[in-house]
């Protein structure tokens, strides 16, 4: 377990449901998203990065693997124009996971952003760490390093009682290798739609209710496994 020291003492705990869809099963989540829901587009798509970080045991790995009821996955957030040459909303996150339900600590990290994409994969975090609060938030002695790199786009929809549905497409994987940056090498696509639908646990039986229409299998879906098995580290199905 990699040892961080939140941010907040009140986490938002959330359900998060996954759905894997092909060409078919997308045409069918949309037919349902407009037809039996109350969903609007909340937010202009656009283009989403994760570089994942882990230890040198992959931690996080082995955890997600096994089914550890409480587990994490440190990753570095940010999102691009179109051409790349502008970045936003970069930040550090925490992704805990207890159970069914997950909730999020972020540290923003605006004062980086010029410098991120001129980074070497193997200089990001400790070039991370003094914008982070130090030792004081993430210990260096957890060695961290990026283990996978993910770019997507999403859109976002929300219904009523904020329970909200994205849908990631043209899912690329980059292999974060010791001296290149981001974007420089070449990327392992990925043919899926993945659709996620985030609510409050007091929503369960509204969404529970809702889905019946929709007539799909959820299912249990990591995009930091997926691309790792894209490249070998990692057997995941």
């Amino acid at each position: 377990m990699i040892e961080t020291t939140p941010n907040n003492d009140d986490p938002d705990f959330r359900y998060e449901i996954k759905f894997v869809l092909d060409q078919a099963e997308l045409s069918k989540a949309l037919s349902w998203l407009y037809g039996f829901t109350s969903a609007y587009v909340a937010h202009p798509s656009r283009s989403v990065n994760s570089v994942y970080f882990d230890d040198p045991a992959y931690s996080a790995v082995r955890d997600n693997l096994a089914g550890v009821s409480d587990r994490q996955k440190i990753r570095l957030r940010w999102y691009h124009n179109e051409e790349r040459e502008k970045i936003h909303g970069a930040r550090l996150e925490v992704k805990h996971r207890t159970g069914r339900l997950g909730h999020k600590d972020k540290y923003p990290l605006s004062t980086f952003e010029k410098d991120l994409l001129q980074t070497e994969y193997r200089d990001l975090f400790l070039s991370l760490h003094p914008h982070l609060g130090g030792d004081d938030v993430f210990p260096l002695e957890n060695h961290l390093s990026p283990a996978l790199h993910v770019s997507y786009q999403r859109e976002y929809y929300e219904g009523q009682n904020g329970i909200r549905v994205t849908f990631d497409r043209s899912i690329n994987f980059y292999a974060p290798l010791a001296h290149s940056r981001p974007f420089s090498d070449t990327a392992v696509s990925y043919a899926y739609t993945i659709m996620e639908i985030k609510f409050d646990p007091t929503q369960k039986d509204n969404v529970s209710k809702s889905l019946r229409r929709l007539n799909l299998t959820p299912k249990r879906h990591s995009k930091y496994l997926v691309g790792l098995s894209a490249f070998g580290q990692a057997i995941y199905y």
